[in-house]
Formats: structure tokens, C-alpha cells, sequence
């Protein structure tokens, strides 16, 4: 069964559609690529960037291997778009666009899936629970523990929790729940360091990593705890440690990833460190999925004129990881 990559572009009215075709034109395998989305919207935005794209349905282990056009799984817009106005009507459409990509990898895990940015208050706008991505896909493949993480040259740093509330962020974390994170992070990045042996650095939650229990005490009655419980020895676990001292360069040298406690404070550092050039991966499923380090940028859509250097590094990384399962 050959293995395909299979896009989910994103909220249409944001740049994903755009930086997803200026992509595959910089590309030339691009035979390897499958999108989801209404066909006709895909065409036109093609022909509007004037890429000159050529675009056939999907037609599984069909495509000849010297092909240069994208397969394309036809799912019809419920409103055409707007750029910059992204629209509630459109939110089933955004999740069914996923879900069937995601379904793909699903029946065969050799495939990749690359995702474009949404929005996640039209998609909670149309009655839908949704809090993200990880979670989104994390559900449908029947995974308690997902792990998102943020990966460039200098830094790769998983994220405990995710799109939680910060006033919830503490009750979140668990001694089960550093454990189930660390096991995850662990195994996920020997498979994409090629490494046996593993170095990461866990960080605290309070400031000064709670001051010795001064400032709070999750450091010791949970995530000490956690990283205890996790013992493997391939796997050197240390901290936790002070957030606003971890990123040295001494520590970004010394560690393969650092693990931390909530969105911003693994983010901020991802981004500051690799904005444009950094990859969103979740691990833990039973596929590779890829994403940008950006949003739908609703502001910029309707210029038609946006980086697309984040999707473009997550094609070739994605392409690079077929080419390794062959």
C-alpha cells in the first residue's frame, strides 16, 4: 500500500489554503500530497496566485509515480469564503476536512497528516467541544495522552497541557499525568532524534520552581513525583527546574527537549527561538502529524501575500519521513 501525505489546509478564510498551494508549487514530488477541501475553491485560489497547479481526485494507489498533480478528496464548502472573515457556517466543513484526512492515517499509519491553522472560536461558535488540533485527533484515534510538540534547530519543548485555562492549569497536572508525558515525549523522540539515549529537562510550574515550596508546591506533591515515577534508564530526566532560567545555552545545548507545564511557557520560547522555521508535532498517535507554528493570520488573508516557510518545512519533513518508511 503506498503512503501518501494528507493536508487539511485549515479555516478557508485564513492563509492556510495559500500557504498550503505556494508549498506543494515549491515542491517536486508533489504527486505524494493529497488535499481535502471543495475542489473548485482550490482550483480558483490556484489559479488566482497564478501557481498553475494541476489538480485530479483522489484515487488511492492510483497516481502514477511520476505524476506532478495533487489528488484532491472533494468536500464542498457550506459558504463560500471570505478571506479575513472567518465564518461559523464553514466550521463543520473545517472538522469533516480534518477528520477525513485524519481518517486516512488512521487506516494506514505509514501516511502523514499536515495540518493547516484554524480557528478555534468559529469551530466552538458552532456548538462543536473543541479545544484543538491534539485533542481533536486525539479523540478520534482513542488516545488518552497526546503530546504536542514545538520543534525547530534550537529548541524542541512538549507542552503538559495544552489549550487549558490558566486558573485550571494547576488541578491539570497530575503525578500521572508527568509520567504519561514523559513516557510519550520519551519514546517520541528517539524515533524522531534517531537517538537511544535521551536528555530532558522538566520545568516547573510556580516561579522559582515554588521557592522550595514558598511559592507552591505542585513542583513537589506532583511533578517530582512524575518524573520519579517515570525510571528509564535511557532516558535522563532532570528538574523540575526555574522556567525563566531553563533556556541557557549551556541547557539548550545539553538537552534534547525540555517538557513544560503549560501553553505560553513552552510557546513563547518555541516561537522566540524559531518563529517561521518551527514545526507543531503531536506525538503520540498512531501516526505522524505536522502542522505550522502559526494561526489562520486573518489579518494578512486577504492580501494574498503570506510566509508560507513554516507549511513548506512541514512537507519536507513529512516528505523526508516517508521516504524513511519505504
Amino acid at each position: 500500500m503506498s503512503s501518501h501525505v494528507f493536508i487539511s489546509p485549515g479555516d478557508p478564510a485564513g492563509i492556510g489554503p495559500e500557504i498550503t498551494l505556494k508549498s506543494l508549487k515549491n515542491l517536486d514530488k508533489r504527486h505524494r500530497f493529497v488535499i481535502a477541501g471543495d475542489t473548485q475553491y482550490i482550483e480558483n485560489l490556484s489559479k488566482s496566485l497564478k501557481l498553475g497547479l494541476e489538480f485530479i481526485s483522489y484515487g488511492g494507489s492510483k497516481t502514477e509515480s511520476n505524476s506532478k498533480v495533487i489528488e484532491v478528496i472533494d468536500i464542498p464548502l457550506k459558504e463560500k469564503p471570505v478571506l479575513g472573515f472567518s465564518s461559523v457556517n464553514n466550521a463543520k466543513y473545517i472538522l469533516e476536512v480534518l477528520a477525513t484526512c485524519a481518517e486516512h492515517c488512521l487506516d494506514n499509519t505509514k501516511n502523514i497528516l499536515v495540518t493547516g491553522p484554524i480557528n478555534k472560536e468559529t469551530i466552538s461558535a458552532s456548538g462543536t467541544d473543541f479545544s484543538g488540533h491534539t485533542e481533536f485527533l486525539a479523540e478520534q484515534a482513542k488516545i488518552v495522552s497526546p503530546l504536542m510538540l514545538m520543534a525547530n534547530d534550537k529548541i524542541k519543548i512538549g507542552l503538559a497541557t495544552t489549550h487549558v485555562p490558566i486558573k485550571k492549569v494547576s488541578e491539570s497536572i497530575t503525578e500521572d499525568l508527568i509520567f504519561n508525558k514523559l513516557e510519550v515525549l520519551g519514546q517520541g523522540l528517539k524515533r524522531l532524534l534517531k537517538k537511544e539515549h535521551i536528555k530532558i529537562c522538566v520545568l516547573g510550574l510556580n516561579p522559582h520552581a515554588g521557592e522550595g515550596g514558598y511559592i507552591g508546591t505542585e513542583e513537589s506533591t506532583t511533578i517530582l513525583k512524575g518524573i520519579k515515577k517515570y525510571d528509564k534508564k535511557e532516558v535522563i530526566v532532570d528538574g523540575p527546574i526555574s522556567a525563566d532560567t531553563a533556556f541557557s545555552e549551556k541547557n539548550l545545548s545539553h538537552y534534547d527537549a525540555f517538557l513544560a507545564m503549560f501553553h505560553d511557557q513552552g510557546m513563547i520560547p518555541a516561537k522566540i527561538l524559531g518563529f517561521g522555521q518551527s514545526l507543531n508535532i503531536t506525538l503520540g498517535l498512531p501516526y505522524l502529524r505536522i502542522s505550522v507554528d502559526h494561526g489562520t493570520a486573518l489579518d494578512i488573508a486577504s492580501d494574498m501575500n503570506a510566509d508560507f516557510s513554516s507549511m513548506k518545512l512541514a512537507f519536507e519533513t513529512a516528505l523526508a519521513s516517508l521516504d524513511e518508511k519505504k
